[in-house]
């Protein structure tokens, strides 16, 4: 069975077989093009986790700030996760990083729809491009304080 037509009936047989391959740098073992179509993927699906995770954390943000009569424990550990999440996966993976000018007015927009849809708010309430820098996202202490414990950030 060739590199290919594995790769199509069992992948993780063939991910065995390539991972094996390149354990032993058997280069004639390799299936060269499913390989490189495989990191192109990784790679999207890294950039995907950044934007998913960004999309989470925004729209908790605004609700956080345009409805502050109806924060709960549940906002705040969300925001709380989701920011020390983020910064672990671009502890992780600093090259996300060039990505994040790309990706946040995306997420934006998403987070910017989910918001209005959870909250009953217009979508026009809302700005429509991202308010936040990524460094006030990503900081603790922004908006919701999550260095706090919930009831002081509650109260803010």
């Amino acid at each position: 069975m060739s590199d290919s037509s594995l790769y199509e009936q069992d992948f993780l047989a063939w991910l065995a077989q390539q991972q094996s391959a390149l354990a032993s740098r058997n280069v004639n073992a390799l299936d060269w093009e499913n390989l490189a179509e495989e990191l192109d993927a990784m790679g999207s699906r890294e950039k995907n986790e950044l934007k998913n995770r960004l999309v989470i954390l925004l729209a908790h943000l605004l609700k956080w700030q345009y409805q502050p009569t109806k924060r709960s424990i549940s906002w705040f550990t969300t925001i709380a996760n989701q920011r020390d999440d983020l910064q672990d996966l671009l502890q992780e993976k600093p090259s996300l990083h060039q990505y994040i000018p790309e990706i946040l007015p995306k997420a934006y927009r998403n987070a910017r729809r989910e918001a209005s849809a959870e909250t009953g708010i217009r979508l026009a309430t809302f700005l429509d491009t991202c308010p936040y820098t990524i460094e006030e996202i990503l900081h603790p202490e922004f908006l919701c304080n999550t260095t706090d414990d919930f009831e002081k950030a509650i109260s803010e």
